[in-house]
């Protein structure tokens, strides 16, 4: 009996944020489904390289073309989609194979849908996919690799007449890529160089947009802790599962601009890079102890020269006076030896002389962990005159704080310290200031002077007199024969 004509798309049958995802794809070359966890990403993007390879032969009329599926190793791969393919795929599609010219594990698609290949593939080493070419690529689970890997894919994004390529990905916030995934697709904060930059699309997935709800693992999402469910249930991209501050709250943490009052106390911090960005800050303390971050400067290959005139240029007159005294940086700028080698000043002093001595910083302390802790105690919320508030509140405008902060994770070997291989500059610096704003502030033992009153003077003036008189007696006395 003839098989029925069925529509790709009846045969898709796509949630209705699968079909707006669907609807992006013919538009932009970059595009990131997902959020959530069970909001459908890795089905999407099987049936995502089934259309493209179909478009591709029927647009181009191009057969055996190649599309690459992704995962950050075999097991997952297996897991996620290997696994998947006898169940979903009807055999009049096509059929797998365990080596397709060389491609590995594959699906190819009858002859009469133009022989398109899907090879499965890992992540666990991109570079041996360094003369590999693909017209559609797709990683699932985005954030479980580096940004290096992303890179790698684009340029094997590639084939012969075929001049809409696609770079498709879903993934969960969180993990070792998060920052960076969330800076392009959500914060679309992208370096200069970028020319792409409009054909980057995120459609975002929650949990309650897959059709197919799992009422057992429903209740598992929904007991989690309310930081995760709100990363894994709703995909919200400031919190995530591994997060070493989870008690940043965008909400509590960040503030519109408004003018510092003058009579508060200011600082600056600063964690020097030149490859790595400089990230500098300017803070102020209001009455209660909040400390509002209000300035940010967050550069590249920037020398100590360089750095200080920019950081003097950002600084208006009027508050370099305040700021006077209340400047901390990292403690590596004070060092002469650099790599074994000996230099003739330090960048703290370079930095002070190209300002013509204003810019003077004292040395931050390095204690990480001891400084982590005191970030979170400025981080947590609490109430004040009956509203919530934090005690470190960043200004909306220092961009580079609230997208990095809140994506550090844990160090794998050392999970009371931050992971050094994310980007940890902001995170550092207001490390450094927050430690030297609670070590000024923290209690003391007070030295009480004695004030000198009126009595006390004359009580001392008669004391004295009676000295000299006493001396003068004895003077006497020693001369008398």
């Amino acid at each position: 009996m003839a098989r029925k004509k069925q529509s790709l798309l009846e045969l898709i049958n796509p949630s209705p944020k699968q079909k707006v995802a669907f609807e992006k794809l013919r538009t932009h070359k970059f595009l990131l489904y997902g959020g959530a966890m069970y909001g459908g990403k890795s089905y999407w993007l099987r049936w995502a390289l089934i259309a493209l390879l179909v478009h591709y032969f029927k647009k181009y009329k191009l057969r055996n073309v190649v599309a690459g599926l992704f995962c950050e190793d075999y097991p997952s791969l297996k897991d996620r989609h290997l696994s998947k393919i006898s169940s979903e795929f009807p055999e009049w599609l096509g059929e797998m194979h365990s080596d397709h010219k060389n491609y590995g594990k594959s699906f190819v698609l009858a002859p009469e849908y133009g022989g398109g290949v899907i090879a499965f593939r890992n992540l666990d080493d991109p570079s041996k996919y360094a003369s590999a070419e693909f017209a559609a690529i797709a990683v699932d689970e985005l954030t479980k690799n580096p940004i290096e890997t992303f890179t790698a894919l684009r340029h094997r994004l590639r084939w012969p007449q075929i001049k809409d390529c696609k770079f498709i990905a879903g993934t969960n916030p969180g993990s070792i890529g998060h920052i960076w995934v969330k800076k392009y697709w959500m914060d679309r904060d992208f370096p200069p160089e970028e020319e792409e930059k409009e054909q980057f699309v995120y459609v975002p997935a929650k949990y309650s947009d897959n059709p197919y709800i799992n009422p057992d693992y429903e209740r598992t999402l929904n007991s989690l802790p309310p930081k995760q469910r709100k990363a894994f249930r709703d995909g919200d991209w400031d919190i995530f599962a591994g997060q070493y501050f989870d008690e940043w709250s965008r909400k509590h943490n960040t503030c519109k601009p408004f003018v510092i009052p003058k009579h508060w106390m200011r600082f600056l911090w600063l964690d020097y890079g030149y490859t790595a960005p400089s990230a500098v800050y300017w803070a102020a303390l209001d009455e209660v102890g909040r400390v509002y971050v209000y300035r940010e400067l967050y550069v590249k290959e920037h020398t100590y020269n360089k750095l200080a005139r920019k950081i003097e240029e950002k600084t208006p007159e009027e508050e370099r006076e305040m700021l006077e005294g209340n400047m901390v940086a990292d403690p590596a700028i004070f060092s002469k030896v650099v790599q074994g080698k000996e230099l003739a000043k330090s960048g703290a002093e370079e930095m002070q002389e190209a300002t013509k001595g204003w810019l003077i910083f004292r040395k931050g302390n390095n204690d990480r962990i001891i400084g982590w802790g005191i970030m979170r105690q400025y981080m947590k919320s609490f109430k004040l005159d009956g509203k919530t508030t934090s005690k470190l509140i960043y200004f909306n405008t220092c961009r580079n704080a609230i997208r990095t902060i809140p994506a550090m994770v844990h160090d794998s070997t050392k999970p009371e310290d931050i992971d050094t291989l994310g980007e940890d500059h902001a995170a550092d610096s207001t490390r450094y200031g927050l430690m030297d704003i609670y070590e000024l502030m923290s209690e003391k033992p007070k030295v009480i002077k004695k004030v000198r009153t009126t009595d006390d003077i004359f009580e001392d003036d008669m004391k004295a007199m009676r000295e000299e008189e006493e001396r003068k007696e004895n003077d006497i006395d020693w001369m008398s024969i």
